[in-house]
């Protein structure tokens, strides 16, 4: 944008100045930034702040247009009631670190909290074990087990992988053939190739990510900035509905 910018200059600097010569503008330009750095750093911040609002509304508006998919797919496994004032997406790896970092905080959040609730996208992208680990979590028919399964792999070290996996799943009580089975339809493979998509759209391409009431937060949130965004976003809601 810039380069273009100055491009142009001599173009509009020819239209301004009809008796002066290309070249000599150009001199000039080069020599006055040269003698002014600060007008050129002061330009690229301005640049780089515009894009930077104009893709924090891209976003925004992403949001909302998929807002529905968002908030109140039927694909995903949820914790907390349905007409929550605080709406947290968590788009996240069984095998992200920084995931089960920030699990507990996440947890106790909600435990703190009776109106938030949490949406939980499967988002494998850091291997095929994550993904074979999205897709049996998909696969279990049991919110509590889901639950259950979701804390014990949150809360493992190191990476997830099928024998873990399988041994997890006995843990909890569920029928590892039957899940295993299940894990194989392809509705499983359309719901995370959707939120991939989704998260695609959003510019997502990490883990974890959060979009708390249309806002998006990328990286892991400790529990004090998640319990500041929650106490933000009420306020919001309350000034949306009053």
């Amino acid at each position: 944008m810039l380069k273009r910018y100055l491009i142009l200059l001599p173009i509009f600097g020819t239209l301004a100045f009809p008796t002066m010569a290309n070249d000599a503008f150009d001199k000039k330009v080069e020599e006055y930034l040269m003698q002014n750095p600060d007008v050129l750093g002061r330009a690229l911040e301005n640049m780089q702040n515009y894009y930077a609002q104009e893709e924090e509304k891209r976003v925004q508006q992403t949001i909302l247009d998929n807002a529905d998919e968002l908030y109140k797919s039927t694909r995903d496994f949820t914790l907390g009631p349905d007409d929550a004032t605080v709406t947290i997406v968590e788009f996240f790896d069984y095998n992200c670190g920084y995931c089960k970092r920030a699990f507990p905080s996440l947890m106790k959040v909600v435990e703190e909290n009776d109106d938030v609730r949490v949406v939980f996208k499967e988002f494998p992208i850091l291997s095929e074990n994550s993904r074979t680990a999205a897709s049996y979590a998909l696969a279990l028919n049991d919110q509590l087990k889901f639950l259950t399964f979701h804390s014990k792999l949150m809360s493992s070290r190191g990476s997830v992988n099928p024998a873990f996996l399988e041994r997890t799943l006995k843990e909890i009580g569920a029928d590892v053939d039957t899940v295993k089975a299940r894990a194989k339809d392809s509705k499983i493979d359309d719901t995370l190739n959707k939120t991939e998509a989704l998260a695609k759209t959003l510019g997502i391409n990490g883990t974890p990510a959060f979009v708390i009431n249309n806002q998006l937060y990328p990286g892991a949130l400790s529990e004090d900035r998640l319990q500041q965004i929650i106490a933000a976003a009420r306020t919001d809601k309350a000034k949306t509905t009053n």
